[in-house]
């Protein structure tokens, strides 16, 4: 029996090799994504956090308009940082999407070829089969045709 060979074999290595690396661009564009999520809500506690110290200030009583004013421009501070990191999230959305149909392309190539190997190997187990089940009806008409003589 002869040994089953892919003819494309190394296509196939370099196809999954190449869907490796999609779902690693994948991964590591998921990742930036969520450092700039985790980066959001960061801001917005700090946001709510001034907004509650202006509160605390302002009920206190006597009133530090110096506090109550580095305060609120933290806050215009933080809110433009936050704008900006938002629209980089905004920024970031193509090129996830992009990247998960790169790698939704990639896998169907893989999964296209894995099929096509497993047919082929089917189709040469039928082949060995075949060919085996013909030396066996050589053998056996061999041997009824020397019972015959």
């Amino acid at each position: 029996m002869s040994k089953f060979r892919f003819r494309l074999e190394t296509y196939l290595r370099l196809k999954i090799a190449a869907r490796d690396q999609c779902r690693a661009e994948l991964a590591e564009v998921l990742q930036a994504e969520q450092q700039l999520k985790e980066h959001l809500a960061g801001i917005e506690a700090d946001i709510l956090g001034q907004h509650t110290y202006i509160r605390e200030l302002t009920q206190a009583g006597a009133l530090n308009v110096d506090l109550i004013t580095a305060s609120q421009r933290e806050v215009v501070f933080l809110k433009s940082l936050q704008i900006e990191k938002q629209q980089l999230m905004i920024k970031l959305r193509p090129h996830i999407q992009q990247r998960q149909r790169a790698l939704i392309d990639a896998d169907h190539e893989v999964r296209t070829l894995e099929k096509l190997k497993e047919q082929k190997h089917e189709q040469h187990l039928q082949w060995e089969a075949a060919m085996e089940a013909k030396q066996m009806d050589e053998i056996a008409m061999s041997g009824f045709l020397r019972k015959g003589e």
